[in-house]
């Protein structure tokens, strides 16, 4: 374990100039030592600790991808590196931050990767638009024997449906129903729900709506917009009177459904209806949403 004298010499080497007033207390020199010592000790408590610190650490108004790297290459150098939940957190600081290729070296740097951390960087690259990155990445980790979560499988289909990866995305569905992985879940539900319609196939997303146990606004308009975008705009607009029919509080249109709906009613040169959507949007407060 470092002690604090040691690591007050690191604090200031790597960020002479941070602030120590009351406003940002928490990330004084001897703030930022004190946690940093405590989290050397590799009790859960401080790495805990750590990871807290680390989720405000781009709220700092300093250059936010150098700061972020100093204070990785602290973690490092205090005995942190290996540290699964820091290095989820790094990993999720340098996507929010558009480098994913930093993500993906300190990924590579791990000697034990669990599915939290297979998760973190296969969102890095999809949240960052690099969806082949993100696919590949979630292929390596299937080869690894590691098992995907209920978070892994929504981000790999949403790649899919972005790249409009049919095949693919079957296979992950094949995957999903073999293991017997995560059944009732409207999260993966849904995810299939819109790759399906994203890629055309609107009988499998039809039947995948069905099988949601738990209607949400995103099921709903991932439906409507798929038959709207794939030429059915009467059978979208259908569903959206269905859907504000049965009016649940998480089954309320939002912008994105009525401007599928919209969209639907100038395919159509359906005046009246588009005249209802336009009323319902003033209801719900939606009339100037973006």
């Amino acid at each position: 374990m470092l002690i604090l004298h040691k690591v007050q010499p690191l604090i200031r080497c790597y960020f002479p100039r941070l602030p120590s007033s009351s406003s940002s207390s928490a990330y004084g020199h001897e703030g930022i030592a004190s946690f940093f010592c405590s989290a050397a000790s590799s009790d859960y408590s401080a790495s805990a600790y750590l990871n807290s610190i680390l989720s405000g650490l781009h709220q700092i108004q300093y250059p936010s991808l150098p700061f972020l790297r100093k204070s990785h290459a602290l973690v490092i150098t205090t005995g942190n590196g290996d540290n699964p939940f820091v290095s989820a957190k790094l990993i999720s600081l340098y996507a929010s931050l558009h480098a994913p290729h930093s993500s993906t070296k300190l990924f590579h740097s791990l000697h034990r990767k669990d599915t939290f951390l297979w998760n973190s960087v296969v969102k890095s690259h999809f949240s960052n638009g690099n969806y082949l990155e993100a696919f590949r990445f979630f292929t390596l980790m299937r080869l690894s024997g590691t098992l995907p979560d209920q978070f892994t499988i929504p981000m790999a289909v949403a790649t899919c449906a972005e790249l409009l990866w049919l095949h693919q995305g079957k296979l992950v569905h094949g995957l999903v129903a073999r293991c017997g992985l995560f059944g009732g879940n409207s999260a993966v539900a849904s995810s299939f729900l819109y790759m399906y319609a994203k890629c055309g196939c609107m009988d499998d997303a039809s039947s995948m709506f069905d099988e949601i146990p738990v209607r949400d606004v995103v099921s709903w308009t991932a439906l409507i917009v798929g038959y709207i975008q794939n030429g059915e705009s009467e059978k979208g607009l259908e569903i959206l009177c269905e859907m504000n029919r049965v009016g649940g509080d998480g089954e309320r249109p939002n912008f994105r459904t009525l401007e599928g709906g919209f969209q639907a009613c100038g395919n159509l040169g359906a005046s009246g209806e588009g005249s209802c959507l336009h009323c319902l949007a003033v209801k719900t407060g939606l009339e100037h949403s973006q």
